[in-house]
């Protein structure tokens, strides 16, 4: 249930402020069309709280009609509702909130681009509590890693696909993809024939021999990469794939994955892609469900510098100076 205050209509390039409350949280909407001689060039939509700037939708116009929709960035920030501090979750609920409310707006338009550039940060026990530990953003003191390989890893499916129904703009691309992953998680033979010796050889430096020791029985007592996965304890998680998990992923998903020119079909579907995720069970006939997973941490997705109008991967020591 929300609700909404308009505070405006569209009629000049003055922006239009909504409010708007979603379960526990109230956001603000801006919508900042950009109108010349009559004829609407773009449209831009931004949502936050006491930062109002958080997530945000660009659209380009051609004749008065939508012809290109993409999200620039997203950002996570505690004030980016109001009252009531967003949460991890509450991402989720923002950026809903967003696509519905656009959807209201522009009912002909169908689909927003974006890159999916998400991070998580996470960190062990010891290097939290490390002396003289670099804090690069807020959370954890290591540099994030990739969540959508994270993921695909433990989930079968990204952020994104599982929250927003996302898919990769071009179908034949998706759907290879999406078969490089069910063969990546549930063959046996693929997992039979990459003994845990070539395991090492294909991860090579990433892969610490600390960490090789530690995998190694966990490796060996299952039968699928996604019983593999599966059967890593949620506490080592993080400790014991974090270094590995893209060099894994790039190799055994043999190009079929790319980060970018993701579309979301808008409007958005009730409830989620898969309210739960499905896993092998050993022996293969049968599987189980359970919900899906995400690593204690900070998410990050595409974030821009204050001051700056650009977007820039938070890996970028630039954006540290």
């Amino acid at each position: 249930m929300y609700c909404c205050i308009v505070y405006s209509r569209m009629e000049t390039n003055e922006p239009i402020k909504t409010i708007i409350t979603v379960e526990q949280y109230t956001f603000i909407i801006i919508e900042t069309p950009s109108i010349y001689e009559g004829r609407i060039l773009s449209r831009n939509f931004k949502i936050g709280g006491d930062k109002d700037d958080c997530v945000s939708v660009s659209i380009v116009y051609d004749k008065n009609q939508p012809i290109f929709a993409k999200i620039p960035y997203v950002t996570h920030d505690p004030e980016c509702s109001f009252d009531v501090p967003l949460d991890r979750g509450g991402s989720v609920i923002m950026i809903k909130t967003l696509l519905n409310h656009i959807h209201t707006r522009i009912p002909t338009l169908i689909e927003i681009e974006f890159d999916d550039t998400s991070k998580i940060e996470g960190a062990t026990k010891n290097e939290i509590n490390m002396k003289g530990s670099r804090t690069p953003a807020k959370g954890t003191p290591v540099t994030p890693i990739s969540l959508f390989f994270f993921s695909i890893a433990f989930n079968g499916q990204t952020w994104y696909e599982k929250h927003f129904h996302a898919k990769l703009k071009d179908a034949n691309k998706y759907k290879a993809y999406r078969e490089q992953v069910h063969q990546l998680l549930y063959s046996q033979e693929l997992k039979t024939d990459v003994p845990f010796g070539m395991f090492k050889k294909i991860l090579d430096k990433s892969l610490s021999s600390e960490i090789a020791h530690k995998l190694e029985k966990y490796y060996n007592n299952t039968e699928s990469f996604g019983m593999f996965f599966q059967s890593i304890p949620f506490s080592e998680r993080i400790n014991l794939v974090r270094d590995w998990i893209e060099t894994f992923m790039v190799y055994f998903l043999k190009n079929t994955f790319s980060n970018f020119d993701w579309i979301i079909h808008i409007p958005l579907p009730n409830g989620n892609s898969n309210e739960s995720v499905k896993l092998e069970k050993k022996g293969g006939k049968k599987r189980k469900t359970r919900k899906y997973y995400c690593p204690k941490g900070r998410i990050l997705h595409f974030t821009h510098k204050p001051g700056h109008d650009v977007g820039v991967d938070v890996n970028d020591p630039e954006f540290y100076k």
